[in-house]
């Protein structure tokens, strides 16, 4: 990104300087704190004092990096930015990539950056002192970056700031820690000594005693007034006259900058100042821009001699800026010579700015010049490559300066506004900023307002966010035709970063429709979008779109490696926990813990969730609520497990998402099944909509997996039910169906569904076979946890399978899924009375329903007599029997009876 170094170094010394030997000691304290703050009001010598510190240690060949903030470090990422470069330029090796970040017009995330400069610090070793000038300029975000950057930076790292306000810096804590070394007002003070020797060096008419503690007394050792004095001085004022009239406070500032310095000036310098007044830096080239002269540059070298407060920005002389105080002063006088003279000022800035390749500038200056019109023109023509850079939010920034009925004529902004309302799930908004773009080139194209190219590509544009919109909205058959609408009618457009968009999209669309065959060139055409884009986000979006369609077909591999290529891409980009990373992170999480690498799962989850709540699609979060459950379950923390199903659903139900309502569903009822709770479970899926008395959900041409986990849901309570037989159709023609799609692995879980139907059934044979299919196509999706998941029935059905020395794949997972239950040797388990717990079985936990049950069953009642005695139906009865036999190990009545009392479940 564009670099100023002048900002990077401290400002030149003045001849006149005096050393301070009181202050310059102070420097030994800042060197053992790893937080200096010089904290004083405009004009007490802030900047002076950091530089004579800086050029104190670089003299001794410390490390030092410089960076001066400024009010248009109005984000995080801007001032990390120049924090890196400081720190380059003070020889700490930055990672390459940083390096050629800095020298780019590439937007990495702040997060990318506050870890990349805490790695370079932590690798350097020796200590680096960090000086921040001017640090009360910095919004609240940059300022609280700044502070998490101090808190988490090695401690042979010294940040110096300087700063008017109190910076949020979490100084209390600091301080209770011993960590912070503080410069107040009082200490910057010019002493008695000091000023007098500051006079001295100034070379003005000599003040006896009684002079100079009058100006101690009237400036308070403020170092802007005793400069201010010395301006008096130099024009031949008397010491005792100047001395009668001088003030300190900023009235009398103000009225001698006035009457005592600018009064004073050739006409030619006034008009210079006061044109040049608006600018917060300049050089000669923009002077003359502004000014309309063609001598700017020795008029800066006239106004630096004349001692008008002008400060150097760089050795090279060339970038200036004046004190805040004067430049205050000079765009008040302005003001009053001529109330509307700096709209044109700042509109000859804004042009100088456009012209010379800095839009972001031309824009701020076309606002400053209240001409809404004009900047509305130039975000219109930069808006796009703004976005595709990362910096949409800095579009919303400067459209939310422009009044409505203005920005209402620029459709490329209100598109660009409609992605950002996308992106945050806000989808009225979107869909009403879409809406108006829509409209305003209805008339555009009647009024032929702009060439025929020109309107083709805002159509395109306003197709691509209309497909984008759909897409958030989880409409998936409709964005599969708008992606191949885009794709064929508009052969012209070859942005990468739009194609990237668009095929990834697409990709989602047909996985979530089934549509896996004859995929090889859809993903020919994807990964040479890959290669050619060189925006970052756009690549990441497209391999988050290929890894979910590979894992699905079963190719767990391949999948594997787009997602991780794709998180790294982000992480480089935008940060760990960036919405960018999210949207991979977030399939990668899935996939690991279906691998069963619950911790690492856990990781990618923690990591990428609270992006997934704030601007994740359908697919993200869906794999971030439903993987977070089943891990929180593989942990047996359930009521953890039913809060994340519980927060899941009030996002699905306040923004309409019916797919992530349902994939949520389908989790609560199988953990309610599981816990003995199948009337809760039937109960939870009635509320949307599903019932066993219901038609079962078919597959059929035009399904989804909308479709698949209303199925699933039903198929569960049907076999809680004891509809068994029903339950078994209708996995069996799902199991089909996906195996006709190429939906691997949701054929491995329609397998696994039919296996337990047919166990619990009495089936063993038609199990096992179903067992095997699962096996042999679970080994090479290597999804054990869609086996674990299932619980005792599951474990019961791999011990069942005889053992053998076979390496088969097949045998080798089913060996593997087993040891995964309880990671010994799984074929030996068996208990004993001292083994016994109050609640643990030997294959599962007992909940309290199943135990009552159990003792009931071991009194002697029958099936129908449990079933009347506890107000339940026979079939719900002979259900949780089915769960008590699994976890018990045994299929006979009795033998669990006594299993039970000799586990002291029950009463003997």
């Amino acid at each position: 990104m564009g670099i100023i170094r002048t900002r990077l170094t401290p400002p030149t010394e003045p001849a006149t300087l005096i050393e301070r030997p009181r202050l310059l000691k102070r420097l030994d304290e800042a060197e053992h704190a790893g937080l200096t703050v010089v904290l004083a009001p405009a004009g007490y010598g802030k900047t002076t004092l950091l530089s004579q510190w800086y050029r104190t240690l670089t003299s001794s060949g410390r490390a030092c990096g410089w960076f001066t903030a400024d009010p248009s470090d109005g984000d995080t990422v801007g001032m990390l930015t120049y924090i890196a470069a400081a720190l380059s330029d003070a020889g700490v090796s930055l990672e390459p990539r940083l390096e050629r970040i800095l020298r780019t017009d590439v937007f990495p995330s702040s997060e990318f950056l506050t870890r990349v400069i805490i790695q370079a610090l932590e690798r350097n070793g020796g200590t680096v002192y960090l000086f921040i000038d001017d640090a009360h300029v910095l919004a609240s975000e940059p300022i609280h970056a700044l502070g998490r950057l101090i808190e988490q930076a090695p401690p042979t790292t010294c940040f110096i700031t300087a700063s008017r306000s109190l910076p949020d810096l979490h100084l209390a804590r600091a301080r209770a820690r011993g960590h912070l070394h503080e410069v107040q007002a009082e200490d910057l003070k010019f002493t008695f000594d000091e000023t007098r020797h500051f006079i001295e060096r100034a070379e003005h008419p000599a003040l006896d005693e009684q002079d100079l503690s009058t100006l101690q007394q009237r400036t308070e050792g403020w170092i802007a007034g005793l400069k201010l004095a010395t301006l008096a001085l130099r024009r031949g004022t008397a010491p005792k006259e100047m001395l009668a009239t001088f003030g300190g406070s900023n009235r009398s500032v103000s009225d001698f900058f006035a009457e005592e310095v600018f009064s004073s000036q050739p006409q030619q310098v006034r008009e210079f100042l006061l044109k040049t007044s608006i600018l917060d830096r300049f050089c000669p080239a923009l002077c003359e821009a502004v000014t309309g002269q063609s001598d700017a540059r020795r008029q800066l070298y006239e106004i630096e001699e004349r001692g008008l407060f002008l400060l150097q920005l760089d050795q090279e002389r060339h970038w200036h800026r004046y004190h805040h105080l004067f430049a205050t002063f000079l765009q008040r006088r302005l003001h009053e010579y001529d109330a509307l003279a700096h709209r044109e000022l700042h509109l000859r800035a804004s042009d100088w700015f456009w012209e010379t390749g800095s839009p972001v500038d031309a824009i701020e200056h076309a606002l400053k010049a209240e001409a809404p019109a004009r900047a509305a023109e130039l975000l219109e023509r930069r808006c796009q490559e703004l976005t595709y850079v990362g910096k949409v939010r800095l579009v919303a920034k400067f459209a939310e300066q422009i009044p409505r009925d203005i920005l209402h004529r620029y459709p490329g902004v209100l598109l660009t506004l409609a992605w950002r309302q996308t992106r945050a799930l806000h989808f009225e908004e979107a869909d009403n900023l879409i809406g108006i773009a829509g409209r305003r080139l209805d008339e555009m194209t009647g009024a032929n307002e702009l060439p025929p190219t020109e309107l083709r590509r805002l159509r395109y544009l306003h197709l691509h966010r209309e497909m984008v919109l759909t897409a958030a909205r989880d409409r998936m058959a409709e964005v599969e035709r708008r992606c191949q609408h885009l794709l064929e009618e508009y052969p012209e457009e070859q942005h990468p970063y739009l194609k990237g968009t668009i095929y990834g999209h697409l990709l989602a669309a047909r996985r979530d429709q089934y549509k896996l065959s004859d995929y090889e060139k859809l993903f020919a055409t994807a990964q040479g979008i890959l290669k050619r884009s060189v925006y970052s986000s756009a690549a990441v979006g497209l391999q988050a779109g290929m890894g979910p369609f590979l894992l699905l077909a079963g190719k767990t591999a391949a999948a594997r490696a787009l997602l991780e290529q794709g998180r790294e891409e982000g992480v480089r980009y935008s940060g760990r926990h960036s919405s960018a990373t999210a949207v991979c992170s977030l399939p990668l999480a899935h996939l690991v813990f279906e691998n069963n690498e619950v911790d690492l799962a856990a990781e990618l989850i923690d990591e990428a969730m609270p992006s997934a709540v704030d601007y994740g699609f359908v697919d993200q979060l869906v794999s971030a609520f439903v993987t977070r459950t089943r891990i929180l379950h593989a942990r047996r923390d359930i009521p953890a497990a039913l809060q994340n199903l519980d927060e899941g659903m009030s996002i699905a139900v306040e923004r309409d998402l019916e797919r992530l309502k349902l994939a949520l569903l389908a989790e609560r009822v199988r953990l309610l099944i599981e816990a003995g709770q199948p009337d809760e479970a039937t109960r939870h899926a009635a509320l949307h909509g599903i019932s066993i008395t219901d038609r079962a959900p078919a597959p059929g041409d035009a399904f989804t997996t909308r479709d698949e986990y209303r199925a699933r849901i039903w198929v569960r309570l049907a076999c809680a039910t004891d509809h068994l037989f029903e339950a078994a159709t209708v996995a069996r023609q799902w199991r089909s169906f996906c195996a006709a799609r190429g939906a691997t692995l949701s054929l491995v879980r329609w397998d696994i569904l039919l296996a337990c139907i047919h166990y619990i059934s009495g089936n063993k044979l038609a199990a096992q076979r179903s067992l095997r299919e699962a096996l042999t196509h679970g080994a090479t999706v290597r999804c054990l946890r869609s086996f674990i998941d299932e619980g005792a029935i599951m474990r019961t059905l791999l011990e069942s399978v005889e053992p053998s020395q076979s390496t088969h794949p097949t045998d080798a997972f089913a060996d593997e899924l087993l040891t995964a239950f309880d990671g010994g040797d799984h074929r030996t388990p068996r208990a004993t009375a001292d083994d016994a717990t109050t609640d643990e079985g030997l294959y599962g936990r007992f909940s309290q329903r199943e135990r009552e049950i159990l003792s009931l069953v071991a009194s002697g009642l029958r099936n129908k007599e449990v079933a009347e005695r506890l107000g339940m139906t026979e079939g719900t009865i002979k259900w949780y029997l089915q769960q008590v036999y699994d976890k018990i190990g045994t299929r006979r009545r009795q033998r669990a009876v006594e299993r039970a009392r000799q586990f002291g479940l029950i009463a003997s």
